[in-house]
Order: structure tokens, then C-alpha cells, then sequence
């Protein structure tokens, strides 16, 4: 996805139609409107320093769930909305925790007031603070993992989430469940390569997963798609699917919209 992509509704109900589920981002404006739109900045200015009215292209995640496409989708077909709602401050680097519980408010206020069926929806989030301000909606927690500044000629890697990811799954998954946080979306770098000389088994994994507790990661190609198919499948990938996944195979998530 280009940086500042905006997806629009037409997207996520097309997403809807050919996948199991659909990913979104959410963030507030300033003057608290909550919109589909994945990056802080709009127009090189802090989204949460931006009016909705001056948004170009930017719809309303409330236009998304009372759209009667979605609702049907979301309530005949079975298929699952995955919120992720995006972790601002006002404060720099400290932790807004006022802001947090706002967006986890408004997104739970307009989802209980919507037509969906809550149960086919999913709130996730790298903030805990965010997730424990939900209510009435399943949650997952997102952990945080390895990435680096693409336009660097020296990768620079966030020494934080380097540290995440020697930190074993089994361990991430307890304290999320601790938590009362329904799930846990993890990288397949914990899995693939070289941290996974960290942790446990697949299989090991894999068994860790209660009926009613998620277990999801990320793939960019159809052999990631199938080598992970035990899990919840957050999924970049738009290519041709000959053989299908198999009857054993998890949720396919499109990220992000069509």
C-alpha cells in the first residue's frame, strides 16, 4: 500500500465480498470524527491537529458500518470487520491515555448503535490502553514487531520491538489473555527464520489456542498463506489461489481493502 492511501467503501465491501474478513484502520480528527485512514498525517499535518471537513477523499467509519452492503455481508455471509484502531498522541512520545479511551468509546459507541452483529467484529490494536477501553466487542492485541525506516540507505531498526520479538510467543499469549484481551496477531518473523530459534513448535503454538481465544498473523504470498493456515490470515496478497487453501485452512483477511 502507497503511504497515505485512502480506501474507500466501495473497497472493503469488494474485500467483503471475495475474503473471509476485512481489515481496517481507524483514527480520530480533531474535532473527533472517526475515519478510515491508516497513516497520523494528512497533508503533512497531524491528523489529530486536521478537521474532518478539510479530509480530501477521507470517509467516515460510520459510512462504512450502516452502508446496507455491509451489514448484509457482515450479518448473512458471515464475514468479520477487523477495526484496527490506530494509537495517537497529543503528547509526543507519552502516552495519551485521554485519547485512548476517546477513540475506544467512539469506535464501540457507533459499533453498538450500528446494525452489525457484534460478534462477527474484531477491535485489535498495539495499544493495550485502547483495548481495555472496549467494551461489549472481541479484542485483539497486536504485538509489537520487527520493522525498520524504508528510506534509509542504513536500515534502522526500533530497538523496542527488536526486543518484542526474542520475547517468547507462549509468553506473549499468556500475558494477553491476563489482559482479558481476546487474541493475539503476531509477525511470522516469530515463527520464520531466524527468531523462531527462540520460541516453541508450531505445533506447540497451535495448542495453545482456546476456543475462545484468536490466534492470527500477516501474509505477503500464497505460500505464506498456506504455510500458516492454522491461523487467523491478515493478507496482503492478490494473486490467483488454484488449489484453494484447504478445508483445514483459518480466516483469509484481506488488509486493508481492495
Amino acid at each position: 500500500m502507497q503511504k497515505n492511501e485512502v480506501k474507500s467503501v466501495s473497497s472493503i465491501i469488494e474485500a467483503l465480498q471475495l475474503y473471509d474478513g476485512c481489515e481496517i484502520d481507524v483514527r480520530l480528527t480533531r474535532d473527533r470524527v472517526l475515519v478510515l485512514y491508516h497513516d497520523a498525517t494528512y497533508d503533512h499535518h497531524s491528523l489529530l491537529n486536521t478537521d474532518f471537513k478539510n479530509l480530501r477523499g477521507v470517509q467516515t467509519f460510520e459510512k462504512l458500518v450502516s452502508h446496507p452492503q455491509v451489514i448484509k455481508l457482515i450479518n448473512e455471509k458471515d464475514k468479520t470487520l477487523w477495526i484496527e484502531a490506530k494509537e495517537d498522541t497529543a503528547f509526543g512520545l507519552k502516552k495519551d491515555s485521554q485519547f485512548c479511551r476517546a477513540l475506544a468509546r467512539k469506535t464501540t459507541d457507533l459499533l453498538k448503535f450500528s446494525k452489525l452483529r457484534l460478534e462477527n467484529v474484531r477491535i485489535i490494536s498495539f495499544s493495550t490502553e485502547i483495548l481495555k477501553a472496549v467494551s461489549h466487542i472481541r479484542t485483539c492485541r497486536i504485538v509489537p514487531y520487527l520493522f525498520s525506516a524504508t528510506d534509509l540507505f542504513i536500515p534502522h531498526y526500533n530497538l523496542k520491538t527488536v526486543t518484542q520479538m526474542f520475547i517468547s510467543l507462549k509468553r506473549h499469549i499468556h500475558v494477553t489473555k491476563k489482559m482479558g484481551i481476546g487474541g493475539l496477531l503476531f509477525s511470522k518473523l516469530f515463527l520464520d527464520g531466524f527468531f523462531s530459534l527462540f520460541q516453541s513448535s508450531l505445533e506447540e503454538i497451535k495448542s495453545l489456542e482456546e476456543k475462545d481465544f484468536i490466534l492470527g498473523t500477516e501474509a505477503q504470498s500464497y505460500k505464506e498463506e498456506k504455510d500458516f493456515k492454522d491461523f487467523v490470515i491478515i493478507t496482503d496478497y492478490r494473486g490467483e489461489r488454484k488449489d484453494g487453501r484447504g478445508k483445514d485452512a483459518g480466516p483469509l483477511i484481506c488488509h486493508r481493502g481492495m
